[in-house]
């Protein structure tokens, strides 16, 4: 005698189907990274891959560089930022390089002691930069610094248009061991998508080379990537020890990037 198998309804089949379906969808909703996916909304918070808060900052325009500033500032012109990206809301602390290190087998920077919620300091681009790639991260270009600076509506200080030395670190408000605060420390400071010591505290690296003060009339209008060559890189932000005039959003500093200072810190960035 010939036993006949019993086989399944369809609808039996599309509900197995769908329910794997599903949960392929979580699997991998679960696997996705929030620093991997864009943003929903500017100032979206989540933690990224070496542990600190990152802020989201929505794509747009601003005007870049200032009229009234240094020649290298000059002419200032309308930039557009064609993608989001997530930015460090606080400068790299000296836990997370402290922990940085001990990952990748290098030594600490003795100098950079004020505290493990202290920002780092004393490290040089090249190092900056291999930090953020340890993480899957990278420093961010000049274009993208200063619009999380300064938003579309172009404010001198991350915080408005008028100078507050109480919103944030630098030489006339120095940290209780006289130069930095911990990360943070000035939430009144903040940038319009969040951002915290945008300004004073540390120098940020940026991605770019410098060029030339007129690099400002010839750069491109879209996503400006920094010079192809160069000898010096681009810092951003001011320091505990800059007065309010390298504080503004548009000030831009340079360094070559071997070199390492005591004013001179880390803030990572992710475009998805």
């Amino acid at each position: 005698m010939v036993t006949r198998r019993r086989g399944y309804h369809p609808v039996v089949y599309a509900i197995v189907v769908v329910l794997l379906l599903a949960g392929c969808c979580v699997c991998y909703a679960q696997e996705a990274k929030a620093w991997e996916q864009a943003g929903t909304q500017v100032g979206q918070e989540i933690i990224g891959p070496d542990g600190g808060t990152m802020v989201w900052v929505p794509p747009g325009e601003f005007v870049m560089g200032s009229e009234d500033g240094y020649d290298d500032e000059k002419p200032a012109h309308q930039v557009r930022i064609s993608r989001g990206f997530w930015l460090g809301k606080y400068t790299v602390t000296n836990a997370q390089y402290q922990r940085y290190c001990r990952e990748v087998g290098v030594g600490f920077l003795e100098d950079s002691s004020w505290g493990d919620n202290h920002p780092v300091f004393n490290v040089n681009w090249t190092e900056a930069k291999a930090y953020c790639e340890h993480y899957g991260l990278s420093l961010p270009t000049e274009a993208q610094w200063e619009y999380a600076a300064r938003g579309p509506a172009g404010l001198e200080y991350p915080w408005g248009d008028e100078w507050d030395a109480r919103k944030c670190c630098n030489l006339a408000h120095r940290g209780p061991q006289g130069s930095t605060w911990p990360v943070g420390s000035f939430p009144a400071g903040a940038s319009w998508c969040g951002a915290l010591d945008m300004a004073g505290n540390v120098f940020q690296w940026c991605r770019d080379w410098y060029a030339a003060d007129d690099y400002y009339a010839h750069s491109p209008n879209t996503d400006p990537p920094g010079p192809d060559t160069g000898t010096a890189r681009l810092l951003r932000g001011g320091s505990w020890h800059c007065n309010a005039d390298y504080c503004r959003s548009a000030s831009r500093v340079i360094l070559d990037p071997s070199d390492r200072d005591f004013y001179v810190g880390i803030r990572g960035s992710r475009t998805p």
